[in-house]
């Protein structure tokens, strides 16, 4: 009996042992089968920083356009971009290509359809002038590399912003690619400053006389800043912008003075050289000559001739040229000596 029982356990366990996997007892799942997934395509322009951030006037600023592709079949050939620019604070260089140097990290030795700078109203919105670029090279499918470097003047203080007005990628077989672009790229463009001085001796002026009040302006295209001398002829201007200015000078009874196209630049203050203006325009028509004579006799041996302030306001008589109160051979050397002179005299 005890084998009997043995044997129908042995064979009750093999029995169950074969219907597992019928019932997924101890089953193994089979490995499932994964297929790759090709990276999607991409394409995109990007603008690098502008260099230097922040600039000052005078600076010439520069960044990067750059292209990347992965992915794309058949590859792409063809580039073209506008990149607008703000001309009251920056400026292009002389040339287009000089504006836009295009680079051979991209395209390699690309063929350059186009390389030009456009007005605004030839420009996609009409807003702003723009720089127009056309780009062809080996198709690339997968690529990442700069297609151009812009250059441009910084001119006047402000945010100067450089704007991608319209872009497109095109494949080799001349269809137009999706693309994200670069929206636009700035810097900070600041004013830089120098102090300007000077000094402007009146001619007759006796020692120890004051060559106070001889009326300075300084300007540039826009806009003006005016000042006197002091008793020692010494003028200054401070935190003047860097630029292009004229220089003037004047006193009633002299011969008006100025300089033009003066380049302000740099961190040292900007001096100007020491001047004397000639005497004896006493009718301020910017000539010395017979009419000059005639007031000077006119008014010949009166005293206690009228002369400006010390804070500059007031009149003051032009015939007696050396301001000392009286019109006498002094005054009448100064325009004889300098019969026949013409202004605005030249400043150094």
């Amino acid at each position: 009996m005890k084998v009997f029982w043995k044997v129908s356990s042995l064979f009750l366990l093999a029995l169950a042992l074969a219907w597992m996997p019928v019932f997924g007892v101890g089953a193994q799942s089979p490995t499932p089968t994964v297929t790759p997934t090709a990276a999607p395509a991409s394409a995109a322009l990007t603008f690098t920083p502008v260099l230097p951030n922040p600039a000052t006037v005078g600076d010439e600023l520069s960044f990067d356009l750059v292209i990347s592709v992965a992915n794309q079949v058949p590859g792409i050939s063809g580039a073209e971009f506008y990149v607008g620019y703000d001309p009251a604070l920056v400026s292009t260089p002389s040339s287009p290509s000089a504006t836009a140097e295009v680079l051979p990290d991209f395209f390699g030795s690309s063929n350059v359809s186009i390389n030009e700078v456009l007005p605004a109203a030839q420009c996609p919105g009409g807003a702003s002038p723009c720089v127009h670029l056309v780009l062809a090279g080996a198709p690339r499918t997968t690529q990442t590399g700069v297609a151009a470097r812009f250059y441009f003047n910084a001119i006047a203080d402000g945010n100067a912003c450089f704007t991608m007005l319209q872009s497109s990628l095109v494949n080799a077989d001349g269809a137009s690619v999706p693309l994200t672009s670069a929206a636009s790229v700035c810097t900070t463009v600041e004013a830089s400053v120098t102090d300007t001085a000077g000094t402007i001796l009146r001619q007759g002026v006796s020692s120890g006389g004051s060559h106070a009040c001889t009326r300075v302006t300084l300007s540039d295209a826009v806009s003006s800043q005016q000042t006197y001398t002091d008793t020692l002829g010494a003028f200054s201007f401070a935190d003047v912008a860097f630029g292009s200015y004229t220089l003037q000078a004047s006193y009633p009874g002299f011969l008006a003075a100025q300089r033009t196209g003066i380049a302000i630049s740099g961190s040292a203050a900007f001096t100007f050289s020491s001047y004397t203006m000639r005497g004896g325009d006493v009718n301020a028509d910017n000539l010395i000559n017979i009419l000059d004579i005639g007031s000077i006799v006119s008014k010949f041996g009166q005293t206690g001739m009228s002369v400006l302030a010390a804070d500059c306001t007031g009149a003051d008589d032009p015939a007696d040229i050396n301001n000392d109160t009286l019109v006498n051979i002094s005054d009448l050397a100064i325009v004889a000596g300098n019969w026949g002179l013409t202004g605005p005299a030249t400043l150094p």
